[in-house]
């Protein structure tokens, strides 16, 4: 176990204080400077800052005894935050419990961090591709052949395999399994449910729950379901695999969805003015270099890009 006086740990409770800082007090230039200071000071800052952004980002998954009270206070609230960052990250008690808390990720097979993406080729000769901030467990054995996916998106392109008889591939998630017929499909976990999108030939799902509510997805489909509940297979999106080739291919989208895409792939805060959330945007915006994608979008559509910081952009009306 790590000493709580090294560096590693000390970043993450340094974290964690920016966390409940930048959540418990009124945003100022001077805080704002203050707390990128800080995170560029060093790598640990760096790293501890994205432990914390992916607890944050789950805490709506955990159960509601362990939900963060609405304190008047902004004392109170910010101790109550940062004790539950802590909690969250370094492991203590019932977080460890849920079953998607943090150090399941951390401690995968293989994952990701903010816009990155990583290429890998399974035992079998399957293809499997790892999307921004997500991880996985790989288990190949004598019966099966398994792919726990635990957080993000994965782009799986399965082989013949070369055991005989043929083992099954199958990908677990939270929500349900999935079971690969010689194809090739992607699959993403929210937080309520996981959306597998058929490119090529066929899967079946089924709700964790739910095994007799097993649905054939085509080529071409998409099927959402969670561990109690599933919707009816639909079209899929055409460009639900855009992200393979680094873009992010939108037609007709909301800006804020689009920026809730984007910021998949990049630290910080991205948001955007009321204003303009509804307008309706269609284009390719890179993925590997999201001001690019910004730059684009304020070209392409009546925006701007406001910086205040590099990790707080927020996106206003071009006259505004």
């Amino acid at each position: 176990m790590n000493s709580p006086h090294d560096p590693e740990t000390q970043a993450i409770h340094e974290a964690a204080d920016w966390y409940a800082r930048l959540r418990g007090e009124p945003a100022t230039p001077a805080l704002e400077q203050s707390w990128q200071a800080w995170l560029a000071a060093s790598e640990h800052n760096h790293r501890a800052w994205q432990r914390v952004e992916t607890v944050c980002g789950r805490f709506k998954r955990v159960p509601g005894q362990l939900s963060i009270p609405a304190l008047s206070a902004p004392e109170k609230r910010r101790a109550v935050l940062r004790g539950f960052v802590l909690f969250a990250v370094l492991g203590a008690g019932g977080m460890l419990a849920h079953r998607q808390a943090p150090w399941r990720e951390w401690a995968s097979d293989y994952r990701t961090a903010a816009g990155e993406r990583r290429d890998i080729r399974l035992a079998d000769g399957s293809r499997l591709l790892l999307n921004t901030r997500s991880a996985v467990d790989v288990r190949f054995d004598g019966e099966q052949r398994l792919i726990r996916l635990h957080a993000g998106e994965i782009l799986v392109a399965t082989h013949d395999d070369p055991v005989t008889p043929p083992r099954p591939f199958r990908v677990h998630t939270e929500h349900g399994r999935i079971l690969a017929l010689g194809t090739r499909f992607a699959v993403r976990v929210e937080d309520d449910a996981t959306t597998v999108s058929v490119l090529e030939k066929a899967v079946e799902a089924s709700p964790l729950h739910l095994p007799e509510q097993r649905q054939r997805v085509e080529a071409g489909q998409r099927f959402r379901f969670g561990e109690r509940h599933a919707a009816p297979a639909e079209a899929a999106d055409p460009a639900a695999g855009s992200w393979e080739n680094g873009r992010l291919v939108v037609v007709d989208r909301r800006l804020a969805d689009v920026l809730a895409e984007l910021s998949r792939y990049r630290s910080g805060h991205l948001g955007c003015d009321p204003a303009v959330a509804d307008l309706r945007i269609s284009g390719a915006f890179p993925l590997a270099d999201t001001d690019e994608a910004l730059a684009a979008l304020a070209e392409g559509f009546p925006l701007r890009i406001e910086y205040f910081t590099r990790y707080w952009v927020r996106v206003l009306p071009r006259s505004a």
